[in-house]
């Protein structure tokens, strides 16, 4: 039987790209990924997590879907982050065609969660089994290896941004001071929000907003 798990990294940040993460295996191989010591990502060092990353294809093989910024905020035009979620959801399901899918609920009913991403499927699998849990990433270890390998699908493209801009800004995260200082000294000084801002997100619109402001005031 071959089962994958999904989980998302990114999914709440004001810059970059969010991750859908897919790791599907053979349930005879579930054992293999205990052994190399999988665990949810957010319980991992950085160093402990690429070493283990780097061991996952023996195990089974690693799916990424990206949503950048851009596709993020064209797509939150008619449709909320859960739903774009869901859409990643589907896209690696039907990739790999699994006999079962495990996910991480980020929805409170998990039947209702299923059966939107069923609607999203290109898939006519009718036997395909799904469980969908609350910190499915903490108690299935395919689950935990799709942590994995979203969280580190992030983490190289924040990387990758830190080293474009020359400036660490942190997470992303609205809640990093870093990212905030970063974003408006960026747009004090190019006269525009860095292209991989989400300008959908409330904290951009913010930025903005205070900035404008500012300008009325020093004219």
């Amino acid at each position: 039987m071959k089962v994958l798990g999904i989980d998302e990294a990114g999914r709440g940040p004001v810059i970059g790209s969010m991750f859908i993460g897919g790791f599907v295996t053979d349930e005879k191989d579930l054992g293999r990924l205990e052994d190399i010591g999988v665990k949810d990502s957010k319980k991992l060092s950085d160093n402990k997590r690429d070493r283990i990353r780097d061991n996952l294809g023996s195990a089974g093989d690693s799916i990424v879907e990206e949503f950048t910024a851009s596709s993020i905020d064209s797509m939150m035009e008619s449709m909320t982050i859960n739903q774009i979620e869901i859409k990643g959801f589907a896209r690696v399901i039907d990739q790999t065609d699994p006999d079962k899918v495990i996910m991480d609920l980020p929805e409170p009913d998990a039947e209702e969660f299923i059966g939107k991403i069923k609607k999203s499927m290109n898939s006519d699998n009718t036997d395909m089994e799904f469980k969908a849990e609350h910190g499915a990433d903490d108690s299935f270890p395919v689950v935990s290896a799709a942590s994995i390998v979203a969280k580190s699908a992030r983490e190289s493209h924040v990387e990758g941004l830190h080293s474009k801009y020359g400036y660490d800004f942190a997470s992303g995260y609205p809640h990093d001071k870093p990212t905030i200082t970063f974003l408006e000294r960026y747009l004090d000084q190019e006269g525009d929000l860095p292209p991989e801002t989400r300008r959908s997100w409330s904290t951009a619109e913010r930025i903005i907003d205070q900035h404008q402001q500012n300008s009325i005031s020093d004219f």
